[in-house]
């Protein structure tokens, strides 16, 4: 079994490295101002703040922050549905559309790099290596919360 030196040996060197950097862009572009601009661009319609945060599975609070940032970036364009003044329908502008086209591009600049780099056999590797280490976090927590509910029991 691996100590605790070596364990935090390892995490120090692979936080020295910092390769989380391409990673947080993506998940950025998931989550935030990018995935909100895919979803206009794939809607046929305009949409409401709501749909965007059942979208999203984000709070509507959290949603209309982030509206808010784009549509002074010029990105969306937020007006009051005309049926139900109380929603706000949100559609893309030109700016947006091109907006997203850039973040596309740069995420297939660096994952094409990568992927030409290492090959598409080790990448695969690697994301069934992330794979079995979110499970086993999640088996952790799981375990942890189940000792903190008995012991709370217990009590």
């Amino acid at each position: 079994m691996v100590s605790e030196k070596e364990v935090l040996e390892l995490l120090q060197e692979f936080n020295s490295i910092k390769p989380l950097a391409f990673l947080q862009r993506i998940d950025m572009q998931s989550m935030g101002i990018g995935n909100v601009l895919a979803f206009l661009v794939t809607s046929d319609h305009k949409v409401t703040a709501g749909e965007i945060s059942d979208y999203m599975n984000v709070s509507t609070a959290r949603v209309a922050v982030l509206l808010k940032k784009m549509a002074d970036k010029n990105l969306i364009v937020k007006k009051a549905d005309p049926k139900d003044a109380r929603k706000v329908l949100v559609s893309i502008t030109k700016e947006g559309r091109e907006h997203l086209y850039e973040q596309q591009k740069e995420i297939l600049l660096y994952g094409g790099a990568i992927v030409n780099h290492f090959g598409k056999e080790r990448i695969e590797d690697f994301i069934e290596s992330c794979r079995e280490i979110r499970e086993i976090v999640d088996a952790v927590e799981a375990e942890e919360i189940t000792n903190k509910d008995n012991k709370s029991k217990n009590t």
